[in-house]
C-alpha cells in the first residue's frame, strides 16, 4: 500500500521536500559566507552562480573559465545578434560590404567610452580584433587578411575569401582599450565599455560589478552585479531555491524536476550545448593506434542508457565531431550503436583474446587495462566514467578512474599526449567551424585532440575550409564527419540538454537565455518590486 500512496503523491511530496530545502536553508547560515553575501534578496543586485573559477578578465586570453560569463557586462560588442540571429549594433552603427574589394567597412558611433573615461576608437576595436585572432581564434587567419583603419571611427575588414558568415564569427569578440596609456591589471582592475564596471574580487571565488553611469546606451536598471564560484550544481541549485543567488548555470535534471512544483518563481531555458562529451584516446598509446580496438570501445558502451538513465533524457546521443543538429553534420552518419558481441569480434581481430581464468582481455600475455581521466568536479562526468568503467570490465577491460582539476586534465590532452583516455567536452562545429582544423588537424599546431593525426583528415579539413562554394563546403565536411567517426578518436558520447535558472524577483523583458547575446541582454531586468521572497523562520 505504501508505494501505490507514494507515486499518488508524488507531487505533493516533492513540494514539500522543495519547501524543506528552502526552510533549512533559511534556518542555517553557510560558514563560508564572504561578507555581503546574505541579506540581498530585495536589493537591486543581481547574483549570479558560474561553475568555473574565475581567472583572469582579459577576453582575448581567457577561453574557457567564470570570466566568460562576466565580459558581456564588462565589455561592449561591435554588433550583436538578436533572437533570430541578425545582427544589431552595440558599438558599431553601420556596416556594408563590398563584394568586389572583399571588405567590410565598419562605422563606430562616437559616444562610447572606456572605464577610464577614454573615447572608444577603431584603433582599439583593430587591436582587440587581432589580439583576438591571434590568441584564440587562430583559423580566421585563412579568412581575415588585415585590419585598415580609416578615422577614429571607421575601420575595413579586409577578407582574403568570401565568406558570408565572417559576421556572426567574430561578433562576440570583446573590445578592449589599446595600451596606449599603459598596460592594464585585468586580473584587479579591467577596462571596457559595457553596461558594467568592475568593482572588486575575491581571489578567484567572486567578482563585485556596479552599473555604468556613463553607459551610451543609459545605465542599466540594476545597481550592481555579484558573480559567484560555485562547482557544486547541488549547493548552487539550493541557494537559489533559498534565495541566496538568482542565477544558476545547468541545474541537474532531478532537481528541475523538483522545481517544477514551484515553477512561478523561476525562469527556465532548455537547450542542447554546442559541446559533446567525448571519451578520448590517445592514438599514439600502443593501447589505441589501432581504429579496430577505438570502434570495439564505442561499441562496448552503451550511450542510450547513459541519456535516458543517468542524464534522466536531458541529452542526446552523440553523432559525431561536427555535433547534433550542426549543419555540417553528414546525415548519413548515425550513432555507433551498443553490441558488445560485435566489440568482442573487434577486439579479436586486432590481437586481443579472454582469459578464461582471468576474465581480462590480453594480448602477449599483457592485459588491456588504462587510466581514464575525469574532471573531478563534475558529478555527471565522474557517474559517467564509472558506467564507462563497468561497461569495459564486462569485455575483461580495466579502466582506472582518475580524477583532476580541469586545467590539469586539460593540460595532458590539449596538444599532449601525456594521457591514455579522458574524458572531456569539445565543441561541434557550428559557428566556427574552423575549430575543426585546431582540434582534428596538425596544419599549424599540434591538434587540440591529443595530438590526433590523419593526412587525408588534414586535407579534407584543408579544402573545405579554402572552399568558396558552400555546397562544395558542405560536401567535404560531410566527408571529414564520416571519415573521423569511421576512426573513432573517441567514442562520441553524447551532447547534454542544458537547463539553466533564474528567479522572478527579477522581470524580464525577453527570453530568458544564459547564451552569449542572453547574457548581453541581462542589463535590461529589472527589481519586481511585488516580488515577496518567504521570510526566514524563526528558531
Amino acid at each position: 500500500m505504501l508505494p501505490g500512496y507514494l507515486k499518488k503523491h508524488n507531487r505533493l511530496i516533492s513540494c514539500l521536500f522543495v519547501i524543506l530545502l528552502i526552510n533549512i536553508a533559511f534556518s542555517c547560515g553557510k560558514p563560508d559566507d564572504t561578507p555581503g553575501r546574505k541579506n540581498l534578496s530585495n536589493e537591486n543586485v543581481l547574483r549570479y552562480d558560474v561553475n568555473n573559477s574565475f581567472a583572469s578578465l582579459n577576453p582575448a586570453t581567457i577561453k574557457a573559465s567564470g570570466s566568460n560569463n562576466i565580459f558581456p557586462f564588462l565589455y561592449s560588442y561591435l554588433f550583436v545578434p538578436d533572437s533570430s540571429g541578425k545582427l544589431l549594433p552595440d558599438l558599431a552603427t553601420k556596416w556594408v560590404f563590398d563584394p568586389e574589394k572583399l571588405q567590410w567597412t565598419v562605422h563606430l558611433r562616437n559616444n562610447a567610452v572606456f572605464h577610464n573615461n577614454k573615447a572608444v576608437t577603431s584603433k582599439d576595436v583593430k587591436y582587440s580584433y587581432e589580439k583576438w585572432i591571434k590568441n584564440l581564434r587562430p583559423t580566421l587567419d585563412s579568412v581575415i587578411e588585415r585590419i585598415s583603419l580609416l578615422s577614429d571611427t571607421t575601420l575595413c575588414i579586409c577578407l582574403k575569401k568570401e565568406d558570408p558568415l565572417i559576421l556572426q564569427k567574430i561578433w562576440d569578440f570583446e573590445i578592449f582599450p589599446h595600451p596606449d596609456a599603459g598596460e592594464i591589471d585585468y586580473y584587479n582592475h579591467p577596462i571596457g565599455s559595457g553596461p558594467f564596471k568592475f568593482k572588486k574580487r575575491h581571489e578567484n571565488q567572486e567578482i563585485h560589478l556596479v552599473a555604468n553611469a556613463d553607459y551610451y546606451n543609459g545605465p542599466p536598471s540594476l545597481d550592481k552585479l555579484i558573480f559567484y564560484y560555485q562547482p557544486d550544481k547541488e549547493k548552487a541549485w539550493t541557494r537559489l531555491i533559498a534565495g541566496e543567488t538568482d542565477i544558476v548555470q545547468e541545474i541537474l535534471p532531478k532537481n528541475y524536476e523538483i522545481m517544477q512544483q514551484c515553477k512561478d518563481r523561476f525562469y527556465f531555458d532548455h537547450y542542447t550545448l554546442y559541446y559533446y562529451t567525448i571519451l578520448l584516446y590517445n592514438t599514439y598509446d600502443p593501447l589505441f593506434s589501432d581504429p579496430k580496438v577505438r570502434m570495439a570501445l564505442t561499441h562496448a558502451i552503451d550511450r542510450e542508457y547513459i541519456v535516458h538513465d543517468i542524464l534522466n533524457g536531458y541529452g542526446k546521443v552523440a553523432n559525431g565531431p561536427m555535433g547534433v543538429d550542426s549543419p555540417y553534420h553528414n546525415p548519413e552518419v548515425k550513432p555507433v550503436p551498443f553490441d558488445p558481441q560485435k566489440a568482442l569480434a573487434l577486439l579479436k581481430k586486432a590481437g586481443w583474446t579472454l582469459d578464461g581464468k582471468s576474465r581480462s582481455l590480453r594480448n602477449r600475455g599483457k592485459p588491456f587495462e588504462f587510466t581514464l581521466l575525469v574532471y573531478k568536479e563534475c558529478q555527471i562526468e565522474k557517474k559517467v566514467a564509472r558506467y564507462i568503467q563497468l561497461c569495459l570490465n564486462d569485455l575483461g577491460i580495466k579502466a582506472h578512474l582518475k580524477a583532476l582539476a580541469f586545467e590539469e586534465l586539460k593540460k595532458k590532452y590539449f596538444g599532449n599526449t601525456e594521457f591514455q583516455a579522458a574524458l572531456t567536452e569539445f565543441i561541434g562545429a557550428y559557428r566556427n567551424v574552423e575549430d575543426l582544423e585546431i582540434y582534428w588537424t596538425d596544419t599549424n599546431r599540434k591538434a587540440i585532440a591529443g595530438c590526433f593525426e590523419h593526412p587525408e583528415v588534414t586535407r579534407l579539413i584543408k579544402e573545405a575550409l579554402e572552399e568558396k562554394n558552400q555546397e562544395k563546403q558542405k560536401e567535404l565536411f560531410h566527408k571529414v564527419d564520416a571519415l573521423i567517426t569511421s576512426l573513432q578518436p573517441g567514442t562520441f558520447l553524447f551532447q547534454k540538454t542544458a537547463i539553466d535558472a533564474m528567479s522572478k524577483r527579477f522581470r524580464l523583458p525577453h527570453a530568458f537565455s544564459l547564451t552569449y547575446e542572453g547574457t548581453y541582454r541581462l542589463k535590461y531586468v529589472s527589481l519586481d518590486q511585488d516580488w515577496k521572497y518567504p521570510q526566514r523562520r524563526a528558531h
